[in-house]
């Protein structure tokens, strides 16, 4: 079967700063796209010619590492390092190449984080840029070739104007259904692009694929892991608890392991690209905060397979979705906002916090069709009394309820409520 090119909001910025850096560095999970975005969607906008090489293969590896320097030296030309990790060392040469000032231009794709960013902060220093793709955005569930502006890139530009108008005129109810559909199928299967096409049963198939492969090869990429039962029992657990606080001491005594190999373990499905730990907002007040991470799976299908949970009210399946579409998001902004949650020791919280100098934009997730006025409360405290580092006293603020809905209606000043499918699929 041959899988669908879908258009990647990443593109634009991707080309971008490969025409203004030596090196660009594209990193995110196994089977999220990278090599079909350089390999099929990139040349489309690129005119200029490349050279493509998998480190997948162990010949490969051989003939370069006998030769770096002969072997990608291609002027001017594009070079394509596929999977980069298996073979670090080659990024000497790359330096050296990019350091003789003759438009030598490298592209490094990697499927795990720290082993490259490590190589990259002492090898390439200042002639990198990074760039992360995750899976599937709902708004790039489209034919084309270019996926449009979501909801939420209108809303970041235009602020409560995009609301007021998105309130007043709805899309028709064939594309609302379309829509509403889309985003039930990433909440219930998630983004890799290799699911798209398959029916349900064969979607769990590969998923199931997926994870035995992330545990036969990416771990050996990423480290000696004695247990793999036991490694994957800690998967299960960790997408269990997606969307809560981290407690690597409950963890511990669950499967009887050290703290330190929880830590390790948490690491490693860190650095791969399978969780994020989102890091709580300590506000300049002074009010106690938790000061523990959250942990999220960073895609909601294979979120559904590891926990076992599989239906779509399920709060913290949702909440886990709603973050995975904001990372997609923030990955194609030119200048993305930081993201935290926000949580006092009293239980007072907001799901997620995006901040820049100059906007703050409070989200609550709600599983449910409908939002009522109390889920505006502690989106309102958190505008009104809450003081950010950096934020300037003159910052636009904005409070979003996300729900399962069809209605984008306003809560109180400065809060409203938004479905998903109205977010973070096309703007209309």
């Amino acid at each position: 079967m041959t899988m669908a090119l879908y258009p990647r909001k990443l593109t634009p910025l991707l080309q971008s700063r490969l025409s203004k850096w030596p090196i660009t560095v594209l990193t995110g999970a196994r089977q999220s796209g990278k090599t079909t975005l350089v390999r099929e969607l990139l040349p489309s906008g690129d005119e200029r010619p490349s050279a493509y090489f998998s480190l997948d293969d162990p010949d490969e590896r051989l003939r370069l590492a006998a030769d770096p320097v002969r072997r990608l030296d291609h002027g001017t030309q594009l070079v394509i390092l596929d999977e980069v990790q298996k073979l670090p060392g080659l990024l000497d040469s790359v330096k050296l190449l990019a350091d003789q000032r003759k438009g030598h231009r490298f592209l490094l794709l990697g499927s795990s984080q720290i082993l490259l960013l490590r190589q990259v902060r002492e090898t390439l220093a200042g002639r990198a840029t990074l760039l992360d793709l995750w899976p599937l955005a709902i708004v790039e569930r489209v034919e084309g070739n270019a996926a449009p502006d979501s909801g939420l890139d209108r809303i970041w530009q235009e602020w409560e104007s995009a609301l007021q108008q998105m309130a007043a005129k709805a899309p028709t109810a064939e594309l609302g259904r379309h829509w509403r559909n889309a985003a039930d199928e990433a909440l219930r299967w998630g983004g890799y692009p290799a699911l798209e096409g398959f029916n349900g049963n064969e979607r769990l198939v590969w998923l199931r694929d997926f994870r035995r492969t992330y545990l036969e090869r990416d771990l050996a990429d990423l480290g000696r892991v004695s247990d793999l039962d036991q490694f994957a029992l800690a998967q299960n657990l960790v997408a269990a608890r997606t969307a809560q606080i981290l407690s690597y001491s409950e963890l511990s005594r669950e499967l009887g392991v050290a703290v330190n190999t929880v830590k390790r373990y948490l690491r490693f499905l860190e650095i791969s690209y399978q969780i994020l730990l989102l890091r709580p907002l300590l506000p300049t007040v002074s009010a106690r905060f938790v000061k523990s991470p959250k942990v999220y799976w960073t895609d909601p299908g294979p979120a559904r397979l590891l926990s076992g949970r599989m239906g779509l009210d399920d709060g913290h399946l949702f909440e886990t979705f709603v973050l995975d579409e904001l990372l997609r998001w923030m990955s194609w902004q030119q200048d993305p906002p930081h993201i935290h949650f926000y949580r006092t020791h009293a239980r007072r919280e907001v799901d997620f916090v995006l901040h820049s100098p100059q906007r703050l934009l409070a989200i609550e997730a709600k599983a449910s069709s409908r939002t009522h006025q109390l889920d505006a409360r502690p989106l309102k405290e958190l505008l009104d009394t809450v003081r950010i580092p950096g934020l300037s006293k003159d910052a636009k603020r904005l409070g979003l309820v996300i729900n399962r809905g069809r209605e984008v209606e306003r809560l109180a000043p400065g809060i409203w409520t938004i479905p998903d499918w109205r977010l973070f699929g096309p703007a209309r």
